[in-house]
C-alpha cells in the first residue's frame, strides 16, 4: 500500500470522527479489515488491545501500530499524521466558531445532534468486542436460522475477574489488563 493511500484512509477516518477513539473503533474495522483487507477481525481485534494498553489515545496508537505494520517507521508517521490532521484542523475551527457562536442555537443543534451518534459508533465498538471475546459467533446467529450462537466461558471469566477486581480492590487498570491477558492464556490452556 502506498504512504498516501494509507495517510488517506487515515484521513478519512479522522474527519469522520468525533467523540475519540472508541467512537473510531467501527471505522477502523471498516476501513481496515473490511474495504482495504489489510488485517481479519482478530488481527484487528489485537491491534485495539495493545492500542489501549500503550499510554495514548486509542485511535492515534491503533493508526500508529497499523501504519508501522504497513509500512514500517514511515508508515506509522503517516498514518499518525492521517489520524491527526483533521482533529487539529478541526480544533482550530471549533476553538474560533466556539467562541464566535456559542449562542448560535443552530450551533447548539448541530452539536445536539452529534451526541448520539457518537454514542451509537462506542455501541458498535461495544458489541464488536462483546462479539470477539465473549461470544463464540456474531450476535446475528442469534435470529439466523442454523447457525449456532454461544458464550465463551473464557471470556465470561475474564470480565467477571475484570469487573470484579476493579469494583471490590480497586485494582488499577493496567494491572487488570495484565491479569486479563495471563488468565485468558491460562483459560485457553483448558
Amino acid at each position: 500500500m502506498s504512504l498516501l493511500s494509507l495517510y488517506l484512509i487515515f484521513f478519512k477516518i479522522g474527519c469522520c470522527v468525533f467523540g475519540g477513539g472508541y467512537a473510531m473503533i467501527p471505522l477502523f474495522m471498516d476501513e481496515l479489515v473490511t474495504k482495504h483487507a489489510l488485517m481479519n477481525e482478530q488481527e484487528f481485534a489485537d491491534v485495539i488491545a495493545l492500542a489501549q494498553m500503550t499510554p495514548g489515545p486509542v485511535g492515534l496508537n491503533a493508526a500508529t501500530y497499523v501504519g508501522q505494520l504497513q509500512g514500517g517507521f514511515v508508515g506509522a508517521t503517516v498514518a499518525t499524521l492521517g489520524v491527526l490532521t483533521p482533529s487539529l484542523v478541526l480544533g482550530f475551527v471549533l476553538a474560533y466558531c466556539l467562541k464566535a457562536f456559542s449562542q448560535n442555537r443552530h450551533w447548539q443543534a448541530v452539536l445536539s445532534g452529534v451526541r448520539p451518534a457518537t454514542l451509537g459508533l462506542i455501541a458498535a465498538s461495544v458489541i464488536f468486542f462483546a462479539e470477539t471475546s465473549l461470544f463464540t459467533s456474531k450476535l446475528s446467529a442469534l435470529w439466523k436460522a442454523g447457525e449456532s450462537f454461544g458464550i465463551s466461558w473464557q471470556g465470561v471469566v475474564i470480565f467477571a475477574a475484570a469487573i470484579l477486581a476493579q469494583s471490590l480492590w480497586k485494582i488499577k487498570f493496567i494491572w487488570i489488563l495484565m491479569g486479563g491477558a495471563v488468565l485468558g492464556w491460562l483459560l485457553n490452556l483448558f
